[in-house]
């Protein structure tokens, strides 16, 4: 497979550095590119309706047969996520779209590494900027092992997607937080301030400030500070267990949401819980 370096994303290695186990959780949902993009083998390229029908920047079939189309609500739509899941030789495109009538929000629910991670939820009116990665079969199977299929996410048909470009015709699918989300003082969700949304109906807030709302809710002490809030996080599961048992009395869920849970059994989740 051949890339052409003239269709390579300016600036491609501030989405692509390494990041501290800190930073991981600090910083999630990492930056993304504006617009479509090519991640292949640790580089990325700009994608666009003439890439997708002609093949330009890969010489293969064309880029999206054979993929399923997921949308990616969270740090799934940044390279430097698709990077770490699918490894250095991993080819994925990633498209623009809109998704209508949900904002993406906290969860109630702490990942193994330490951040509160996030997912769709409905808002009427309110459109989100987000992506839909392709995936091929090996890193869907993956996919659903990096979101905890069946314990922390569901895998979902989505409504309500819009592409900004030309794709094949078919459902789009995505992940549901199974915990709910995070209620705040006024017991709505509160959206990611770093996911871009219009109409938007919830207050935003960034990883640090959603840290400190945990730490008040559970048996946490108040006193701690968000390094150490991610560190604990990180290294005591059974800690980490507790607090996401403790947010199940703050958890919202969805009243008729715009997506259709499909069962999958998946075997070797617990590294990713």
């Amino acid at each position: 497979m051949k890339l052409k370096n003239d269709f390579e994303l300016a600036g491609s290695r501030a989405y692509l550095g390494e990041l501290s186990e800190y930073e991981r959780a600090s910083l999630y949902p990492y930056m993304a590119p504006e617009g479509s993009y090519l991640l292949a083998k640790r580089r990325l390229f700009q994608l666009n309706q003439r890439d997708l029908e002609e093949g330009k920047l890969v010489q293969a079939e064309p880029l999206l047969v054979g993929r399923t189309p997921v949308l990616a609500v969270g740090s799934n739509r940044a390279p430097y996520q698709l990077l770490r899941k699918f490894g250095s030789e991993a080819i994925v495109p990633v498209t623009s779209a809109w998704l209508h009538d949900c904002d993406v929000v906290h969860t109630a629910l702490v990942s193994y590494y330490g951040a509160i991670p996030c997912t769709a939820f409905p808002s009427l009116g309110t459109i989100t900027e987000l992506k839909v990665v392709w995936l091929d079969e090996d890193q869907l199977l993956h996919m659903h092992k990096t979101e905890g299929i069946g314990v922390a996410y569901d895998y979902v048909e989505m409504q309500g997607v819009e592409h900004q470009l030309e794709v094949p015709v078919g459902p789009v699918f995505g992940y549901a937080a199974r915990a709910g989300v995070l209620a705040w003082e006024d017991s709505q969700p509160a959206g990611l301030a770093a996911i871009s949304a219009q109409a938007r109906q919830f207050k935003t807030i960034s990883q640090g400030e959603v840290a400190q709302r945990v730490c008040k809710l559970t048996n946490l002490t108040e006193a701690w500070s968000v390094e150490q809030f991610i560190t604990t996080m990180q290294t005591d599961r059974t800690l980490r267990e507790e607090v996401i048992g403790q947010l199940q009395t703050h958890a919202i869920q969805p009243d008729q949401p715009p997506w259709r849970v499909i069962p999958v059994s998946m075997d070797g989740i617990d590294d990713y819980l």
